[in-house]
């Protein structure tokens, strides 16, 4: 079995499981992110609406979600399916515009280096941490 080859069915779909997967001389950066929402065709998880631009659903996106799952499995019905899951979409995509928050969160990271090699001595100064008094002597 080890000696088989795999069909040109079996690559494409190893490809295309695997396709998804970050190769490891990709680089991924906030440079990279900006420059595809830039180019991205729909915008609808970049965009910075406003509450009001958003509306309110008349469902939440776990209801549709459950219709989804009920017209898939007990109804048979892969076109109500397709439709609740899209609709769910539009919910939990159009979330990520409040305020641009997925632009916010790649634009403001913050890096964080700590010398790890120095010994942390304790502090000594004016403004360290007060230690309660044991009363002696109390009985």
């Amino acid at each position: 079995m080890a000696d088989e080859e795999l069909t040109k069915d079996e690559i494409a779909e190893l490809q295309s499981v695997l396709g998804g997967a970050p190769r490891p001389d990709e680089k991924h950066n906030v440079h990279k992110f900006l420059d595809e929402v830039a180019k991205s065709d729909d915008t609808t998880k970049t965009g910075f609406l406003s509450i009001e631009e958003l509306g309110k659903p008349i469902n939440p996106a776990r209801t549709h979600k459950r219709l989804a799952l009920i017209s898939k499995d007990i109804l048979d019905n892969p076109y109500f399916t397709q439709h609740f899951l899209n609709e769910a979409e539009i919910t939990t995509s159009t979330s990520l515009s409040k305020e641009a928050k997925l632009i916010t969160l790649a634009v403001t990271t913050t890096k964080q280096i700590a010398d790890i090699t120095k010994v942390h001595k304790p502090n000594k100064g004016w403004f360290k941490k007060k230690e309660p008094e044991e009363s002696e002597g109390s009985t």
